[in-house]
């Protein structure tokens, strides 16, 4: 159904959300989610965080694996390409 490299960008996609969650839960330190007057408040919140940090984390790795990536697939994979 779908290819190899398919699998390994939506792998990568959740991956990079899994990292961004843990680090929103991370930054936490001072109690700014549990501050909120709403579980729905904290949780919109924490899902913001962790879209914005996924996308950093997705950046960097991207700019960190593709060279290696590249190597052993052979071709290209949309998921990992970095913004020249």
């Amino acid at each position: 159904m779908f290819d190899p490299s398919t699998w390994m960008s939506y792998v990568f996609f959740v991956l990079c959300l899994v990292l961004g969650w843990g680090a929103a839960g991370a930054l936490d330190f001072e109690g700014i989610l549990r501050r909120s007057t709403s579980w729905r408040a904290r949780l919109l919140l924490r899902i913001g965080v962790t879209l914005v940090l996924a996308e950093g984390f997705r950046v960097f790795l991207s700019f960190m694996l593709s060279p290696m990536l590249d190597l052993f697939v052979g071709q290209s994979i949309n998921g990992f390409k970095p913004f020249y």
